[in-house]
């Protein structure tokens, strides 16, 4: 598992908060890592300590000698945030990321501050691989070039035997029958011309939770994030109180 943190400095060297900062983790989708964060990550900076952490066998972490379930990423991303000493931060997961964040909050339920989920999977109308792959290409023609470029060469490093080993885990794993149990305030969030993650499948997974909070950037892909990261950034710090 690998953890990264950034931090943004003044040219003094002084940390440039306006006031004690709040921390978050970043936890990638299936094949991806932390490089599509990269816009995120700089917002967010601006007002709190971020950390990335890369799931087993994609990114740079190396692949595991069998393959692992959700609840497995999640006990495991927990455990390496125990050890990193980081506590207390808010959660935010992205597409199958937020499936593990979720499987992430179960195992460690006092352990995050709050929990954000951007474009989370899988519908439960379209469970199926044929079909995510059909909503996955479409939201390629929408996404720009450097989200493609990023997507792509993350996917051959993560190697086709790992990321096609890992899709069934991802199309299994009920994320609607998870997330009713989860402890920490929720915020669910969509890109507007989102396919992966369309409209009433948010609906369908928000009412399963009570009190979850959910939100739209209007006219954005499924990697929202990255085309519209201030935007994002804004939600992450103000939407979901902290607990």
């Amino acid at each position: 598992m690998d953890i990264r943190t950034y931090r943004r400095f003044d040219d003094a060297g002084t940390p440039d908060w306006p006031e004690a900062p709040g921390e978050v983790v970043l936890v990638h989708g299936i094949g991806a890592s932390e490089r599509y964060y990269g816009p995120l990550i700089r917002e967010l900076a601006r007002t709190s300590i971020v950390h990335t952490l890369e799931l087993p066998g994609f990114g740079s972490t190396p692949k595991p000698r069998r393959q692992l379930q959700m609840e497995d990423f999640g006990r495991i991303a927990v455990e390496a945030l125990e050890l990193a000493g980081i506590s207390g931060a808010q959660w935010v997961g992205h597409s199958m990321g937020c499936q593990a964040v979720v499987e992430m909050a179960l195992a460690a339920p006092g352990a995050a501050s709050s929990v954000v989920l951007l474009g989370p999977t899988i519908n439960d109308a379209e469970r199926s691989a044929p079909l995510q792959a059909l909503r996955l290409l479409q939201d390629c023609l929408g996404e720009p070039p450097a989200v493609n470029y990023i997507l792509v060469t993350d996917y051959l490093r993560a190697g086709p035997r790992w990321y096609l080993t890992t899709l069934p885990v991802m199309i299994r794993h009920r994320i609607e029958d998870r997330l009713p149990d989860v402890v920490p305030p929720v915020l669910l969030v969509r890109g507007g011309k989102d396919p992966v993650v369309r409209a009433d499948w948010l609906a369908r997974l928000a009412a399963a939770r009570p009190g979850t909070v959910t939100a739209e950037i209007p006219g954005q892909p499924h990697v929202m994030m990255y085309t519209r990261p201030r935007e994002t950034a804004a939600l992450i710090r103000t939407a979901v109180p902290k607990r």
